[in-house]
């Protein structure tokens, strides 16, 4: 009899630990949930596969984009914006907002809100979903939360500029002009101005007036020793710092513009413009580059050594690399001087129906989509970690093909 009721007690004691280890289970299940320490990619929602997979080409970016659209329903994103200066120069286009203080054309809610983060109280960081930092070696402040983002943004060189480029892997999120970055960015500007932007014509140049224009503030040793040798064969207008020798109001009709528009105004005077970068790095392609396409001249290429690859077309630029010297580059040049359908050539990608697939995915991923490819990024991050309010998944598998052609 003793035997029978230990032996139930002991069921009864066996049954209240089981019950006890399977509720401490459940609370810590559910607090992994909702803590901010969930920041390991949640793979039962929808596409998580595809949405921790980088894209590789523009059809792989607009869909990664149509999904975080869907995916983050209508929730609202706070960004911080932490620099010296203003992280935009003058002549960059103006933010737009939304009544609600939004970005406007941006499919994710995202508040962009410049400030000095010095200035943020500890209550204000809390609110944040990232800190974006601008040309910046390390976050300023450590995060306020465990699920925040760091974001590091440059468009400077890497070999002139390595602390910029996060080799300690201090942020989470990075924006280069490296495609292997989180959010490439390419310097392209006001590119529907492109298709119908005139060829500089030649019989508006003088027997007097050089050719080429040169706008270079930075000495490099390529700069310092290669501009000479060209200038030994053929002349060059140098309008900045390295190798002046023109005064920038030799064309009054260009003194009265903005920055931005002033030196396009003055390449476009020149049937050439010396597009010298600072380094020759992969993806490594400036406003040295992207603006001469919007002066109807044409570019001679000194930088990325896969620039090739992401040109409007081939033939709209032309490489200094792929001349055995100098005095071969210059006779080229001369040739094309005195044979204006030759020069044309350089200018035929302007009227093709389509570019390039890389530059169509450089055009894309712009300067002027930054903040929202920012934002997106972000909004990303938060839906693989289980902190966005998910819809109802049924319409997403209705995504097509037409519709990444239609974004």
């Amino acid at each position: 009899m003793w035997s029978a009721i230990n032996f139930n007690n002991n069921n009864r004691w066996i049954l209240y630990i089981s019950i006890c280890i399977l509720f401490l289970f459940v609370c810590t299940s559910l607090f992994k949930l909702t803590s901010d320490d969930t920041i390991k990619p949640n793979y039962l929602i929808p596409f998580a596969d595809e949405l921790s997979t980088k894209p590789t080409n523009l059809e792989e970016w607009k869909r990664m984009h149509y999904l975080i659209n869907y995916l983050n329903n209508e929730q609202k994103l706070l960004i911080y914006v932490t620099s010296k200066d203003s992280y935009k120069s003058d002549d960059s286009p103006k933010l737009k907002y939304k009544f609600d203080k939004t970005l406007a054309k941006c499919e994710v809610p995202c508040i962009w809100y410049e400030t000095r983060i010095e200035d943020l109280t500890t209550e204000e960081l809390k609110t944040a979903d990232a800190i974006f930092y601008v040309n910046q070696p390390a976050p300023l402040k450590t995060k306020a939360w465990k699920g925040q983002k760091s974001i590091q943004y440059t468009l400077e060189s890497a070999t002139y500029y390595p602390q910029y480029h996060d080799k300690n892997k201090l942020f989470d999120i990075h924006v280069t002009f490296d495609e292997d970055s989180d959010v490439p960015t390419s310097f392209i500007r006001d590119p529907e101005k492109w298709r119908t932007k005139q060829p500089f014509d030649m019989e508006k140049l003088s027997s007097s007036s050089p050719p080429i224009s040169l706008i270079a503030s930075q000495w490099t040793e390529f700069r310092k020793s290669w501009i000479p040798t060209l200038k030994e064969h053929i002349p060059i207008a140098s309008f900045g710092g390295v190798h002046w020798n023109t005064n920038w109001d030799i064309h009054p009709e260009c003194a009265d513009l903005n920055p931005y528009e002033i030196k396009n105004c003055i390449i476009s005077k020149y049937p050439f413009h010396l597009s010298i970068e600072m380094s020759q790095e992969k993806d490594y392609s400036t406003e040295k580059l992207w603006d001469v396409f919007n002066s109807g001249s044409v570019p001679i290429i000194w930088g990325a050594p896969n620039s090739r690859s992401y040109l409007p077309h081939p033939k709209s630029a032309i490489f200094i690399d792929d001349f055995p010297d100098v005095r071969t580059l210059a006779d080229h040049l001369k040739y094309l001087i005195e044979n204006n359908t030759a020069y044309l050539e350089y200018h035929q990608w302007r009227t093709m129906k389509e570019w390039s697939e890389g530059f169509e995915r450089k055009l894309y991923m712009n300067i002027e989509n930054m903040e929202c490819n920012v934002c997106k990024e972000v909004a990303r991050l938060r839906i693989l970690e289980g902190r966005s309010n998910l819809p109802q998944f049924q319409t997403v598998l209705e995504f097509n093909d037409n519709q990444v052609e239609s974004l």
